[in-house]
């Protein structure tokens, strides 16, 4: 039997109107499902929803006031076929999270330091997000920061953000360990005393010392903190990131409140939680 070339097409109209399309397509049959409504399926090159002569194309198409807010803000305005599953969609939906996420206990665990946080209005679309990441080098191996740039900022905006390294990115988290305490300090159950502790730059985990009060502690902390923000300037390559680090460390106070209020964390009720 002779073999039918690319471009050849099988058509079956099934009792309910369903148009069953068996194409070949670089050597294979592709199946694809065309319904009286005009949409194609999965199989086809798009997923287009509508009835009757309706145009709307949803997920796909242009039509944006017919998809969801992303957590009631985010407009989803970029009709490329899954960019849902990008790198700049992942940054932008999870901006959003941190953000607006407040609908289960999870998120709102998950989700402290963040609270009180919000998004500059030009990047609930996520056209204007996506145009300003791209003209970062190497962005989508990089990570979204809002801290650097504004010490204590709560603000998501072009204005107030910096897209840097992942290794940069993790020395100005707002995080906390899993006992509430600030990080690179933990409280040894027994001993009553408290173990300072950081990763230097490389990964190699590195032990401080025992104090008896977590001030003490956070203090020598610190101190090494800072001495790792000065490596992560020399091996900077990017120059607006090297001198918003340079600016940073010029400007910022560092204490244990003002690290702790950073982090959304109360001082008086951490020690009565630890006691």
């Amino acid at each position: 039997m002779k073999r039918k070339p690319d471009g050849s097409v099988n058509i079956k109209v099934l009792s309910n109107g369903t148009e069953v399309v068996i194409k070949k397509i670089d050597g294979k049959w592709i199946h694809q499902k065309k319904y009286p409504n005009g949409y194609v399926d999965k199989w086809g090159n798009f997923s287009q929803k509508g009835r009757g002569e309706s145009s709307v194309i949803g997920k796909s198409g242009p039509r944006p006031e017919l998809r969801k807010l992303c957590h009631g803000v985010g407009i989803n305005d970029i009709y490329i076929s899954q960019f849902t599953k990008t790198k700049v969609y992942q940054k932008w939906n999870d901006m959003l999270s941190r953000c607006y996420a407040r609908n289960t206990q999870k998120q709102i665990e998950k989700y402290i330091p963040w609270d009180g946080c919000s998004i500059d209005s030009r990047w609930h679309k996520l056209s204007t997000f996506k145009e300003w990441v791209e003209h970062w080098e190497d962005y989508e191996n990089k990570e979204l920061d809002k801290d650097i740039l504004v010490p204590g900022n709560k603000v998501y905006g072009p204005d107030t953000c910096l897209i840097v390294r992942p290794i940069v990115n993790s020395w100005f988290k707002p995080n906390v360990n899993k006992n509430g305490l600030p990080q690179g300090v933990s409280f040894i159950n027994g001993t009553g005393r408290y173990r300072a502790q950081i990763n230097l730059i490389g990964g190699k985990r590195t032990h401080l010392g025992y104090f008896d009060t977590l001030e003490e502690a956070f203090d020598v902390y610190l101190q090494k903190w800072k001495e790792q923000i000065l490596v992560l300037m020399e091996q900077e390559k990017d120059v607006t990131v090297k001198n918003a680090l340079i600016q940073y460390t010029n400007k910022h106070q560092y204490s244990l409140t003002s690290m702790l209020r950073y982090a959304n964390i109360n001082i008086t009720n951490l020690n009565k939680q630890i006691l």
